[in-house]
């Protein structure tokens, strides 16, 4: 009887890391587990990020009806997939159960997906109705939805391995991924910080004399616009007929990277470090205050934060899928490798036949290595003058210094002995 009761209630061996594989085996297949439901939720979530793609600006200003079609597109995923999450919270139970839904990472993911997708939805009826202007703040609520994607791409990324491994790799991955994300989170904060304490709110451009700052427009502004300084020994100068005034512009016109509080410091910096447009930021920078401190801040933030965080996030994500690789060989053991020759080999010939002979002679590796390096010179020594001689005349030396070079090394070092 206790063999019995094992054989009921042991675990698999092996487990597919799948979300959809997962539910309960056990109850009555209901229509949320069948074949065509799951891939029918999985192109609603494509078409869901399709869809938030879609929801700009340009857009809307190009194809109004597609406000309307995204709309109801969006109404009909997210009535699918909440009927999706009420009848599995039925099949598994919500907190209580064998597996309850609550208590799954992946469910809690999809809940969370829902709840968003009903934000957005909401969002958009008040902004058809006009009771929320058109693209205000509250459109970043629609960030996270298309992280929908994952639903997608999920169900790819299956593992047959123990269970137990799984959650260990996973486990000390994550660890390392949380100790990488801290210590990138401290370097956007010290910047973001330091670019509030070096800068500050940068809002000084070259107009035309006798503009008025309250009512500034594009004609009055230098072309191409130009940052100035307020301080005569640094900075960039206006040109004559120019002078520097502060121009409260609001961020909807002026752009929204800048140091003016941590926030936008913060922003900005995430925008550098992509590094996306950086240039661009460090030249206004150097424009609008003394040159060295932009110098120093972008110099020092593109080492840290571009190069070096970004390489330890690549360590961390090769060292998980090593980690995998080494659980794998482990479970199935070592595969015989064949490994190639790498030693070069020559045919030779003498009285008894022909052979391949290994050549370890390294005097004819130098030998062809500086004689690529001296071709290298040779060739970066080539000039032009436009004196209007025929161009040919300008590689009538090299043409010969090629043909010699060229015999050296396949006549003279082939036949080294």
């Amino acid at each position: 009887m206790l063999a019995r009761k094992q054989s009921v209630r042991g675990e698999p061996i092996l487990a597919d890391y799948g979300p959809d594989e997962s539910l309960n085996e056990n109850a009555d297949i209901e229509w949320v587990n069948k074949v065509w439901v799951r891939r029918v939720l999985r192109m609603c979530a494509l078409l869901s990020l399709v869809s938030v793609s879609l929801n700009t600006t340009r857009t809307f200003e190009k194809h109004p009806p597609l406000v309307y079609v995204t709309f109801c597109w969006d109404i009909f995923a997210t009535l699918l997939f909440t009927a999706e999450m009420i009848a599995k919270m039925h099949i598994r139970g919500l907190i209580t159960g064998e597996s309850p839904y609550l208590k799954d990472r992946w469910c809690q993911f999809d809940a969370t997906m829902v709840f968003f997708l009903w934000i957005s939805v909401i969002l958009q009826v008040f902004e058809i109705t006009e009771v929320v202007p058109k693209f205000s703040y509250l459109s970043i609520l629609r960030a996270p939805r298309p992280l929908i994607m994952i639903r997608f791409i999920r169900v790819f990324l299956k593992f047959s391995m123990p269970k137990s491994r799984i959650n260990q790799i996973f486990k000390r991955s994550s660890q390392q991924i949380y100790n990488v994300t801290l210590f990138f989170l401290f370097f956007m904060s010290l910047y973001g910080l330091l670019g509030v304490q070096f800068f500050g709110e940068m809002s000084s451009h070259c107009v035309r004399n006798g503009t008025i700052a309250e009512r500034v427009t594009l004609n009055d502004l230098a072309v191409p616009d130009a940052y100035c300084s307020m301080d005569k020994e640094s900075g960039y100068e206006c040109p004559q007929g120019m002078v520097c005034m502060d121009l409260n512009l609001p961020k909807s016109i002026s752009g929204f990277n800048g140091f003016d509080d941590f926030a936008h410091s913060f922003f900005t910096v995430y925008q550098a470090a992509s590094p996306e447009g950086w240039a661009i930021l460090m030249y206004q920078a150097m424009d609008s205050l003394p040159a060295w401190r932009a110098t120093f801040y972008f110099t020092t933030m593109i080492f840290f934060l571009a190069w070096l965080v970004k390489n330890v996030f690549i360590a961390v994500i090769t060292e998980t899928f090593n980690e995998i690789r080494v659980q794998f060989q482990q479970m199935w053991g070592e595969r015989v490798q064949i490994q190639t020759e790498s030693t070069p080999q020559v045919l030779k010939g003498d009285d008894s036949g022909w052979k391949l002979v290994t050549v370890d002679e390294s005097k004819a590796v130098v030998i062809v290595m500086m004689v690529n390096v001296a071709n290298a010179f040779v060739a970066a020594s080539i000039s032009f003058v436009h004196d209007e001689r025929p161009r040919e005349d300008f590689f009538k030396t090299y043409y010969f210094a090629e043909i010699v070079l060229s015999l050296f090394v396949a006549v003279i070092l082939d036949n080294w002995n």
